[in-house]
């Protein structure tokens, strides 16, 4: 069903957007320990995505990360911060996730 690389670039994606979420975290409330999640998450992002990078080409990995990344970081700040979307926003999201799924097949 899902290749290695596909797996890779998930991961990646959930690592990133676990930075994200403790990035709008940190603005409101900022600490040492959100700053360590920060990096921690970031590091481990950026290892998973050279390992995908080894098999497949640059942009192919970018679109499929921030393709993951729309869905994860949309789900985590809706339930996290409580954020709700506009339909035109919802919209932009069902694009990106489109284009992620056409450049992978």
């Amino acid at each position: 069903m899902f290749n290695s690389v596909a797996i890779l670039a998930l991961i990646s994606a959930f690592f990133y957007s676990i930075a994200m979420v403790a990035m709008k975290s940190l603005a409101d409330f900022p600490s040492i320990g959100l700053a360590l999640i920060i990096g921690a998450a970031l590091l481990t992002a950026g290892v998973f995505e050279v390992f995908a990078l080894r098999q497949e080409r640059l942009g192919l990995i970018y679109i499929g990360i921030l393709g993951a990344e729309v869905i994860f970081i949309g789900a985590m700040t809706h339930l996290h911060f409580g954020e709700s979307y506009s339909a035109r926003e919802l919209t932009g999201m069902g694009i990106v996730l489109v284009g992620t799924a056409i450049a992978w097949t």
